[in-house]
Order: structure tokens, then C-alpha cells, then sequence
């Protein structure tokens, strides 16, 4: 009686090839364009190197099938160059930004010296005082913070384009915050933590103007001003003014 030989089905040659994961092979595509699109950036200082963390990240994540999360890195490394692409692409707006908030800042300082120089003058007699000295100086932190975002964002290839208008403004904006904010402080409506012995209203030019320089330069500096203003309106008392009740003042218990 012939015997019957059986056979044991053979291995897969290609394991890996049938136990990929869907979209595997596509994303890996997609991995090496975008690693090409960085690498035409990578000629000078930027924001290069977390692209190239999110690259590597994603590769490894398709190695180990986790497709998924494979997908999102790939997602935030392509949003990545596509902003640094755009802001390459902008830098001449940037550099003709820059000529513009330096052109601001000689005539800033031209007016300043005139006023200095010839302080009797018939179009500025009248209007030298301690309030136009705080726009003066507000509008010279607008210039300041303009310069100082130009060139971060511009080296660190993050600079949008659709801030032009705030470059434009922000000197005749931080002309105007250093104004109100000298006007709120010097009234005393609202205080000031002083060198002395806590919170005091600025009597003092040279702190005021100080004041309006960051007023010009952060504006979240402004909204917190205006957002005490507010609160002395509604509620009547700035809380900085109030004294903090010390142990020995709260009477205890018997």
C-alpha cells in the first residue's frame, strides 16, 4: 500500500511584503519627497532641525506599522516646510518692511532731536510736554518691537506676510498705547510696583516715559493696563493699591 507524503505548506518568502500595512509603501513616497523639499532649505539657520526630528520620527513610526500616527507626523513636518516656504518666498516683503520701520525710526529721532534743539519752535511750542514726550517714546518701542520681530522671524523662517499691515501701524499704534498709558498711570488711577515700599503712582518723568516705551513695545503690556483701568472703573479700587492685611492685623479667634 503506497504511502502519502504530506506536505507542509511553505513560509511566505516575503513576510514583510504581505504583512505591510496599508498605505505603508505610499507614505514612504511622501516621507522622501518632503525630506527633498527640507533639504532645498537647509542652507542656513532655521527651524530646520525640528522638521528634520519630525522626518525621522515618521520613518520610524512607518517601520514599526504605526501608520496612523505615521500619517499625523508626516502632517505637522509638511505644514512645517510649507510655512517656511512661504516665509523664503516673502523675504523680499521683509527686507523692504525693514527699510520702512528703519526710515520710521531716523524720523523718530530726527523729530526728537529737533524738538530738543530748537524747543521754542512755532509747530511744537505748544504741544511739548510730558504727554507728547510719552508718544515720542511709545512710538520709538513700536519701531523697536517691528525691527526685533523682522528679524527673528525672518531668521528663523516663520515670517507670515499677512503682518504686514501690523509692521505699517505699529508705530502710530505704539505712539498712541504710550500715550494712554503714561495719561493712566501719571493720574494715578491706576499704580505702579516703585523701588520703595510697594505700589505708588508714577510721578516720576523719566519712569513714565519708561512705561511708554513698553507700552509701544508689548502690547499685552497694554491690554493688562487697560484691563486695571477697567476694573478700577467697575470696581473702584486698583487691587495693586490695596495693602495686604499682615498676621498680627487679623484678629484671632478666642
Amino acid at each position: 500500500m503506497a504511502t502519502t507524503n504530506v506536505v507542509p505548506p511553505q513560509a511566505s518568502a516575503a513576510p514583510a511584503a504581505v504583512n505591510a500595512p496599508p498605505g505603508a509603501e505610499e507614505l514612504r513616497k511622501q516621507i522622501d519627497e518632503l525630506e527633498t523639499r527640507a533639504q532645498a532649505l537647509w542652507k542656513g539657520p532655521g527651524c530646520y532641525p525640528e522638521i528634520e526630528s519630525q522626518i525621522s520620527i515618521a520613518r520610524g513610526q512607518v517601520a514599526n506599522g504605526a501608520i496612523a500616527d505615521a500619517r499625523q507626523t508626516y502632517d505637522r513636518a509638511l505644514s512645517a516646510i510649507c510655512f517656511a516656504e512661504a516665509s523664503v518666498k516673502a523675504e523680499p516683503l521683509a527686507w523692504q518692511l525693514l527699510g520702512i520701520e528703519i526710515l520710521y525710526l531716523v524720523l523718530i529721532l530726527a523729530l526728537g532731536y529737533l524738538v530738543k534743539r530748537y524747543p521754542g519752535y512755532w509747530l511744537w511750542a505748544e504741544l511739548v510736554g510730558n504727554a507728547s514726550k510719552a508718544a515720542w517714546f511709545g512710538a520709538l518701542g513700536g519701531v523697536t518691537i517691528g525691527i526685533y520681530g523682522l528679524y527673528t522671524h525672518v531668521s528663523a523662517k516663520n515670517f507670515d506676510a499677512t503682518f504686514r499691515l501690523w509692521y505699517l501701524c505699529k508705530p502710530v499704534m505704539g505712539a498712541i498705547f504710550g500715550w494712554f498709558v503714561f495719561v493712566v498711570y501719571y493720574v494715578g488711577v491706576v499704580s505702579a510696583q516703585g523701588s520703595g515700599s510697594g505700589p505708588t503712582a508714577i510721578n516720576n518723568p523719566e519712569l513714565s516715559f519708561l512705561i511708554a516705551f513698553l507700552a509701544g513695545f508689548s502690547e499685552r503690556f497694554t491690554i493688562k493696563t487697560i484691563d486695571r483701568f477697567m476694573t478700577v472703573l467697575t470696581v473702584g479700587e486698583d487691587p495693586k493699591k490695596v495693602p495686604a492685611k499682615s498676621p498680627s492685623a487679623v484678629p484671632s479667634k478666642s
